[in-house]
């Protein structure tokens, strides 16, 4: 009895072993019974010479009486299509591409013995006629809902002209940037920026600086992704805004140029061009935007030293009035070209190479002005000018091959990826003390410093798709990735007239990063409902050597990230979406290197080589109405929560921030978007969100909460004037808001603009003007412990600017879309 109690589960669960592939052989049985009955049907559009394979044309086959579509595909890159497994009867096919005419094929037989029909070349006529309408009228949506992404449409917007992509993003739904170039969404800090679906390897400055130096006309649309898919890499807890550029959709010999000048506080002006050809075997392409932005920002730091902590009924011993002007003039140079090998109608070959090379110059003068608050009698007042001349330069070379399978759907992708990446920061820093009727006191101060950055990066990826069904597909990749960082920090102070190394603010630091990820996507869809799952692994290892202090930090772990949506179509107008996310965010490159940069003697920053990944947890349910009213709930929770946190010594009245680990952020809250059409003249969208924000932390031993309720909103209006002209208006509202220990005031900024189709339409002159009434404006104020501090920053954001595109070359197809798989960490590289 003992004997067969103990052996009764293994007879069991051999037994269900069994009947388990008796029923897998029947099933594999049943459907090659059916794939044995059933058809394919294959061919090439051509054009009419029969030179050009035509890429996305729409091909269907129909029933012969009704004409109810039965199957319907698009053609690949070489204008192949196919259908596979279609019952014995008969058909008929049609093919239809813009600028094209219909094309329509006699009866089709499809026998019992499933013989493929295989209708070789179709050369589809051009439809001048019918080019030229499209030409005029085809426009997509400003804003368009997808599964797992909110497109904004940019590239036939007016306010797109003459302005940069940092300042386009700003007009986006839910998203927020501030002073420092920072982006949120839907009031949550920490979303990743993406270029052409990747990140850009570059740090937070470098890329303010990249976007900044873009121009807003290169720019089609933006992407936000508040819950991306397990294909995305996890990094931006916030989510991932992902800016992809304009690519040249023509064939033959085409291109573009556009030159721009405004002007701000400063002048600025920039052009550039694109310029593609496409032929049946090679396509060679290539785009240069160079931009000058002058700029000029006013700073305003109030700060009040109580010599103990901060207590509301009590009146501080000392206060520190500083005022900062800023002349930060910035020249870019942008440039991408490449080419594609078509190798045969499967099979293609790409090398690319994206450069973004740069300077900047910080040149700002400040006054700090420290009071006795119980005489009212003034300490001193430091003038200090403050000189920093940066020069950067990263190039990326990717190589590129894509292999389509013969069945519809099935390909496979990689990227091989080096990216070189340099930086140089030359900075003066010179302070003089003035007693309170402006006689010296002391020597003055003095300081250099002298910033080289290197960063190599190698990436290799890997992505397959394999269709399962009509109505499901899996997607599978992987990817790897090596940074190697070398910083050199070097300050030296002027004593006695002569330089003398400071060791105390100078530092070495070399940082080396392995990622190593994999996925797995899932999706399907069964009748109304559509499901998405995906599950990501990550391992990441890192090395920080601190070498000025031969300190040393190591960090190995391994996380998965699971991603999920659930669509359900409740009818023909509505559906619902549950959408899950687990993310990451890890250091930039430069907020690990613990050097300091000075504002003045009395502000600086610095970095923290022991900060911690963070990680959250995402969860949105929404509901969408015809398309154009979407609903969403959402909810997000993240532990270790990266903060630029301030510190103060009162001692010496010096303040500076650096980044620190909170135990959690906390958001919640309802965002509303609307696309209407009031009138057929007058088109908008508009975004609304109402939020609530949780900081909870206990740095340096204290313990604060900082929450808000806050709410913004968004509003895109496109206005249709005569056929050859139409006008925008735009504007963004922002609440109270709390980040860390500081909260922020409300601010609004109102955009306009005007557009004119001229020379046929192959040119567009536009004028538009951003921030009209110079209202984006910061002001922010901490209190925790001994920090008292008020902030007003006044962004040189209202700026009038006037753009004319010239297009020529013949309109055609559209050719391959390129991205490299190194751009993913470029936004890290420290600087």
């Amino acid at each position: 009895m003992y004997l067969l109690e103990r052996f009764r589960p293994v007879s069991t669960f051999s037994l269900f072993r069994l009947l388990k592939k008796i029923i897998l052989i029947g099933v594999c049985f049943c459907i090659h019974i059916a794939h044995a009955q059933q058809g394919k049907v294959l061919g090439k559009l051509l054009t009419a010479e029969g030179e050009i394979g035509i890429e996305f044309a729409s091909v269907a086959l129909l029933t012969v009486t009704e004409r109810n579509t039965v199957k319907g595909t698009f053609t690949d890159v070489t204008g192949d299509f196919s259908f596979e497994q279609i019952k014995p009867g008969e058909y008929i096919l049609r093919a239809s591409m813009v600028g094209f005419k219909s094309y329509e094929s006699d009866v089709l037989k499809l026998n019992l013995n499933g013989s493929p029909i295989n209708l070789g070349n179709i050369l589809l006529i051009a439809d001048a006629q019918q080019l030229q309408e499209v030409t005029i009228t085809s426009q997509k949506p400003l804003i368009e809902q997808k599964l797992d992404r909110t497109i904004m449409n940019v590239e036939n917007s007016v306010l797109s002209e003459g302005s940069t992509a940092l300042e386009l993003l700003e007009k986006a739904p839910g998203v927020a940037v501030d002073d420092e170039g920072n982006v949120s969404l839907k009031g949550r800090s920490g979303a990743t920026v993406m270029l052409n679906g990747k990140l850009t390897y570059l740090s937070g400055a470098e890329l303010t600086n990249l976007l900044k130096g873009t121009n807003s006309n290169a720019v089609s649309s933006i992407e936000i992704m508040s819950n991306p898919s397990a294909k995305y890499d996890a990094a931006g807890n916030a989510g991932i805004v992902n800016i992809v550029l304009k690519k040249n959709v023509k064939t033959g010999l085409n291109g573009s140029f556009t030159v721009n000048g405004g002007s701000s506080r400063n002048e600025r002006y920039g052009s550039g061009g694109s310029l593609n050809y496409r032929g049946e075997k090679v396509n060679i392409y290539g785009n240069y935007n160079y931009g000058f932005r002058g700029e000029t920002e006013y700073l305003d730091f109030t700060r009040r030293f109580y010599d103990g902590n901060f207590m509301p009924d009590q009146p501080p011993k000392r206060t520190s009035y500083q005022h900062t002007n800023t002349n930060e003039p910035l020249h870019t140079h942008n440039f991408r070209t490449g080419v594609d090998f078509f190798l045969n109608e499967r099979n293609t070959l790409g090398m690319l190479i994206n450069g973004n090379l740069g300077k900047y110059t910080h040149d700002s003068k400040t006054s700090n002005s420290m009071i006795d608050q119980e005489t009212g009698i003034p300490l001193w007042n430091a003038t200090s000018s403050n000189y920093d001349k940066q020069k950067w330069e990263s190039i990326t070379y990717n190589l590129n091959y894509v292999h389509r399978f013969k069945r519809e759907g099935q390909h496979l992708s990689a990227d091989i990826d080096y990216s070189s990446n340099s930086f140089t920061s030359n900075l003066n820093l010179d302070t003089r003390y003035l007693n309170d009727v402006g006689e010296p006191l002391g020597d003055f101060s003095s300081r250099r410093g002298y910033v080289p950055s290197l960063t190599d990066v190698y990436v290799a990826k890997l992505d397959y798709v394999q269709p399962l069904t009509r109505e499901a597909k899996i997607e599978l990749g992987g990817k790897s990735s090596y940074v190697k960082a070398d910083n050199n920090l070097r300050y030296d102070t002027l004593y006695n007239n002569t330089w003398v190394p400071d060791n105390l603010s100078s530092n070495h630091f070399n940082y080396t990063e392995y990622i190593h990820a994999a996925y797995v996507n899932l999706h399907a869809e069964w009748g109304k409902v559509s499901l998405q799952v995906g599950l990501r692994g990550e391992y990441t290892k890192t090395r920080g050597h601190q070498i000025t202090t031969d300190s040393l930090v190591n960090r190995n772990y391994f996380q998965l990230f699971p991603s999920f949506f659930l669509t359900r179509k409740l009818d023909e107008e509505q559906q619902l979406q549950l959408a899950y996310s687990r993310r990451i965010e890890r250091p930039d490159y430069g907020d690990l290197n613990p050097f300091r940069m000075f504002r003045d003697p009395f502000l600086y920053y610095e970095g923290n080589p022991f900060l911690k990944p963070e990680l959250t947890h995402t969860l949105q349910l929404s509901h969408t109405f015809k398309s154009n009213y979407i609903t969403a709930i959402s909810y997000n929770r993240t532990t270790d929560v990266m903060n630029w946190l301030m510190r103060q010594n009162d001692a010496t009245n010096t303040t500076y921030q650096s980044p620190q680990n909170l135990s959690r952020f906390i958001n919640y809250g309802i965002s509303f978007t609307a696309m209407t059409e009031l009138t057929p003249w007058w088109t908008g969208s508009h975004f609304g969100n109402v939020f609530r924000n949780i900081y909870e932390g206990h740095p340096d031993g204290g313990d604060f909460t900082n929450s808000i309720t806050s709410f913004s909103l968004n509003s895109q209006n496109t206005f249709k004037i005569a056929k050859t002209i139409s006008a925008e208006l735009s504007g963004f509202y922002e609440s109270k808001t709390v980040y860390g220990i500081s909260r922020g005031r409300p601010y609004y900024a109102i955009n306009t603009g005007i557009q004119k189709q001229v020379l046929d339409n192959k040119a567009t002159l536009k004028l538009m003007v951003n921030d009209i009434f110079q209202t984006r404006q910061f002001r922010r104020t901490a209190r925790y412990e001994n920090i008292d501090m008020y902030t007003h920053i006044r962004l040189d954001s209202r700026m009038a600017m006037l753009s004319f595109t010239y297009r020529f070359g013949k309109q055609g197809l559209k050719s391959r879309e390129r991205k490299t798989g190194s751009e993913d960490i470029q936004n890290r590289v420290g600087g």
